[in-house]
């Protein structure tokens, strides 16, 4: 809330969220702000230290929550919205939730038949909010300091951990700072939230947003055609994105006409392709960056478009400062696994070493390339392979788009690599010739066992499912 009013006193009358068809200024804002925090407290009984479950898409409703519950006090739990019914009911009472504010959209898929807590709709909200005259001489009781912030980790996987920061603004600091040196975020008027609020970057991307007074244009789905329209349509001139989610872009009609406003990209969230990197520059010249944290220790390490260009497979550059990364229990390769470091670690953590769990090798100048995930670590034969190797390989292939390489078992070498294409648009190629293709470019071991086409499945946070 408090960046909201530093907000509406020097952008009043910029506008602050372009969605669904709805433009609200800076000055507005903050006012729905502040109503919303009223029926929040006099309509449903929200007050200081309750636990509070937010299952919501992109849109200006799910935008003001985090402002308003934050301004009460309360502790707000973000949740994946690609939960089924049955995981959210052990997750609502794991986590002791007293009131769900959820989307009407959302019910019939998430939300089990008797929920364990009170709930409200973003919907009855929003018809709760228009009731201005109703609020006028309600007050705000005063709060000593906010609650906590928590997104839920492991959503590839399906088992989700909780990362809580405080909510306050000196938490993002250090990440903000690495954006206005490197990126330079302070010269760009748009942004595009197109990453879901309850995943840590497009968290970040809003906070941060909303504190340099930009525009922000939102989508409760992401839709490579509709977000190809905004982006016209606004001129949008950053875009924090998963590269998934990128390489469907490039792959719709006209994609190259309609991007042409894009200024700077923020890669993060996932693994990014060199061939994805050499495409888009070529296209739209060096303004490709890679982000890489987790949701534990937060965003710590970034490559610029010339770190990108200057090596031969994607980095994922430098610790940005206040970072310290260590690469221990090194193998004959070099490969070990990253341990972090950081002030801005989820609560508990702070200025703890904490392993990551992904396999990194850091070269000579000090660059810092990704091998896999440690736990994704499959034995073949008795050779230890990882598949994310593997996909870099495959998505290497000019047919390609994406790829999903798992382990299955097998009674000859333990486990052997099994594989999941989707290729681009038009695109035809067959297993057997993918994997003469593949033959001099990976061990016995990495070749994948079966290969088979098809569209992979990916969640509304742009990365690929694991499950």
């Amino acid at each position: 809330m408090s960046i909201l009013r530093f907000s509406r006193f020097y952008y009043a009358n910029d506008v602050a969220f372009v969605s669904e068809q709805e433009k609200i200024t800076y000055g507005e804002l903050y006012l729905w702000a502040i109503r919303l925090t009223k029926v929040l407290r006099t309509e449903h009984g929200i007050n200081e230290g309750m636990r509070v479950g937010v299952l919501c898409r992109n849109h200006t409703i799910s935008a003001l929550l985090l402002p308003a519950l934050s301004r009460l006090g309360v502790n707000v739990r973000l949740l994946n919205t690609d939960i089924m019914s049955e995981k959210m009911d052990l997750l609502l009472r794991n986590k002791r939730i007293d009131c769900l504010i959820f989307d009407e959209e959302l019910r019939e898929k998430c939300l089990p038949m008797k929920l364990p807590c009170r709930s409200v709709s973003t919907k009855t909200l929003r018809i709760q909010m228009n009731e201005k005259s109703k609020y006028d001489t309600v007050s705000l009781p005063h709060i000593l300091r906010g609650g906590e912030i928590a997104v839920l980790t492991g959503g590839t996987s399906g088992n989700y951990k909780e990362a809580s920061r405080k909510t306050s603004l000196f938490q993002f600091l250090p990440p903000f700072f690495a954006l206005l040196k490197d990126i330079k975020i302070q010269d760009y008027r748009s942004v595009f939230v197109v990453l879901p609020f309850y995943h840590g970057f497009g968290l970040g991307v809003l906070i941060i947003a909303l504190a340099m007074g930009k525009k922000i244009c939102m989508s409760r789905l992401f839709n490579a055609e509709d977000a190809l329209h905004m982006i016209a349509d606004e001129n949008v001139e950053v875009l924090p994105i998963v590269p998934t989610m990128l390489s469907r872009l490039w792959q719709t009609p006209e994609s190259k006409a309609r991007m042409h406003s894009v200024k700077c990209i923020i890669s993060g969230g996932d693994r990014l392709d060199k061939k994805l990197v050499d495409e888009t520059h070529e296209i739209l010249g060096p303004v490709m960056y890679n982000l890489y944290g987790t949701s534990e220790a937060g965003f710590f390490m970034m490559a610029t478009p010339a770190d990108l260009d200057a090596n031969e497979e994607t980095t994922l550059g430098k610790p940005i400062r206040g970072v310290e990364c260590d690469v221990r229990e090194l193998r004959d390769n070099g490969v070990g696994t990253l341990w972090v470091r950081s002030k801005w670690a989820m609560i508990g953590t702070q200025n703890q070493w904490q392993s990551t769990g992904d396999m990194m090798y850091r070269n000579e100048k000090g660059y810092y390339f990704h091998r896999g995930i440690a736990k994704n670590m499959v034995v073949c034969g008795g050779e230890n392979v990882f598949p994310e190797s593997v996909e870099q390989v495959i998505n290497q292939h000019s047919d390609v788009a994406a790829s999903k390489v798992f382990g299955v078992p097998n009674p000859d070498f333990g486990f052997v690599l099994n594989a999941i294409v989707e290729l681009k648009d038009n695109a035809s190629l067959s297993d057997e010739d993918l994997k003469i293709w593949l033959k001099p470019k990976l061990s016995r071991a990495e070749m994948p066992h079966h290969i088979e086409f098809k569209q992979l499945d990916v969640l509304s946070t742009g990365k690929r499912s694991r499950m």
